[in-house]
Order: C-alpha cells, then sequence, then structure tokens
C-alpha cells in the first residue's frame, strides 16, 4: 500500500497538517507515514576551556519517541498509521530520501512561516523539501499568512 509521508518536528504547529492528510488518505485509500526526524548536531562538548553539558541523547530520544507515539494515537484509526523517528544532521535531505525509500505517493509538510532574519538564521526545512523531492509536497502554511 501507498503512503502519505507526514512529517512533523512534535511542535503544535506540525500537527496543522494532520487532519488534511488523514482526509486525502482516506479518500485516496493510502496509509500514512508519521516522520520525525531528531536533528543530529555533533558539537563539541567543551569550548574554550569551559565545560558545556552534553546532552544525554538516548533521554532525548526517548522523549522524542514517547510524543510521537502520542501524535500517532492521536492521528485516530480512519487509516493505518505507523511512525518513525530518524537521526540526521540534514534534516531535509532525510526526510526527502525517507519519501523515496518509501515510495510514498505524498510528502506532507507543515511551515512554521518564518520570515527574514528568523528564517535566515533557522532556515527553512520545508523550502529545502520542495526543492529536493521528487514527489509532490503538500504544505500547509501558517493561518493568515507569513508570521
Amino acid at each position: 500500500m501507498s503512503s502519505i509521508v507526514l512529517t512533523t518536528d512534535l511542535s503544535p504547529e506540525s500537527e496543522r497538517a494532520f487532519k488534511p492528510a488523514v482526509l486525502l488518505a482516506e479518500r485516496l485509500g493510502l496509509s500514512i507515514v508519521l516522520l520525525a526526524v531528531l536533528e543530529y548536531l555533533p558539537f563539541e562538548p567543551t569550548a574554550g576551556g569551559l565545560v558545556s553539558v552534553y546532552p544525554d541523547r538516548g533521554r532525548i530520544h526517548a522523549d522524542w519517541s514517547k510524543r510521537l507515539a502520542e501524535l500517532t494515537k492521536a492521528l485516530g484509526s480512519a487509516v493505518p498509521v505507523r511512525s518513525v523517528l530518524i537521526e540526521a544532521a540534514d534534516v531535509p535531505r532525510a526526510i526527502v530520501e525517507f519519501a523515496h525509500k518509501e515510495q510514498a505517493a505524498f510528502l506532507a509538510i507543515a511551515t512554521h512561516g518564518r520570515s527574514g532574519l528568523r528564517r535566515f538564521l533557522l532556515g527553512s526545512v520545508a523550502e529545502s523539501v520542495l526543492r529536493h523531492a521528487h514527489i509532490p509536497v503538500l504544505v500547509y502554511p501558517p493561518p493568515g499568512g507569513v508570521a
């Protein structure tokens, strides 16, 4: 069965895409793969002689897994849903590669609607996914346009 890869960063903004993606999956007889990509940021635990706290990746992974399970359950039972949590240094690339490997029919992603300096500093996952995906990408903008 083909699927819609529905992305989430576990934020409330990402949940905007959930209901329309489920409705589309219902109408087209597709399943949903709820994908979360935990960004792997390799960094030095010391800087200039100062010791910084190195995050417990196991704890972070467990927290993300728990939240992803909650979101998967919240999607309901109208269509088959499974969740996948992966770690990657390049989140947009990981999303595109996962969808390709899954042979997904669609990718669905909500945007945060950042602009200006915030977008420059934080980037746009949705824009990068759009540029590199080879399947249709459904983008759900914030209500009322750009924030």
